[in-house]
């Protein structure tokens, strides 16, 4: 009788260690590979399908950008920024430009930025238009301390033909304010369209006597134009080279 239940007890170990085990090897196996088992194909075709129409538009976007850069390449200037222009040092950062102009008493920067700087130009004799840049630009003149700055923008009308200077304005004073050391936004502003007639035309008077005239304007929208570009021409490698 013992010998029966000793062999009954052994019985009942073996299958209950059976039973273990196949619980143990049960619960190691990732729930995810039985799903793979019955989906794992179409998932893996998805992402392949995903991936070729990918490619199919990025190779839309390489022909098309090696395009432009060709053709932009051919019409552009081959010359780099000048280090001087009209008398100013020429120094670039980015989007940024800035001329500057040192004397004994004062120092006269200009500032612009050939972001969204570019509008279409109707060019003579073709049907085809020119792209122009014509930047919002800050002039600022510094004596000691005291900053005398103008906010100025392109006349609507301006267009790259000849000037006369004493009728035809290429660009607009919008803004002139006056503080020491740096310009905060509690500093008074006044806006271009509310200065005396007068007094607006003795200040365009001032900035042509300090070499600012609609002419040298007019020679920065030349050269920021040929900036522009070239930058747009560095986007564009830039680009091309992402994809």
């Amino acid at each position: 009788m013992n010998t029966f239940i000793r062999s009954l007890r052994s019985t009942v170990r073996i299958s209950n260690v059976m039973v273990n085990n196949s619980t143990r090897n049960i619960s190691m196996v990732p729930i995810y590979r039985s799903m793979w088992s019955s989906t794992g194909k179409l998932d893996q075709i998805r992402p392949l399908n995903a991936r070729l129409a990918h490619s199919s538009v990025e190779k839309e976007l390489q022909q098309f950008l090696d395009n432009e850069i060709k053709s932009e390449e051919q019409t552009s200037d081959k010359s780099h920024l000048p280090k001087t222009f009209e008398g100013f040092k020429v120094s670039a950062d980015g989007a940024e430009v800035e001329l500057t102009k040192e004397t004994s008493d004062e120092t006269i920067a200009i500032k612009f930025n050939i972001n969204h700087s570019v509008t279409e130009e109707e060019t003579e004799g073709v049907d085809k238009v020119a792209l122009r840049s014509k930047p919002d630009f800050e002039i600022d003149i510094t004596r000691g301390d005291v900053i005398l700055g103008f906010n100025c923008s392109y006349a609507n009308n301006f267009e790259n033909t000849e000037l006369d200077e004493s009728n035809d304005e290429v660009f607009h004073i919008d803004e002139v304010t006056i503080y020491e050391n740096k310009y905060s936004d509690n500093k008074y502003a006044l806006a271009g369209d509310t200065l005396d007639a007068d007094l607006y035309d003795l200040l365009k008077t001032f900035l042509t006597e300090k070499g600012i005239s609609n002419t040298f304007v007019e020679n920065i929208s030349d050269l920021s134009t040929q900036y522009e570009q070239k930058v747009y021409i560095k986007f564009l490698n830039d680009l091309r080279k992402f994809f």
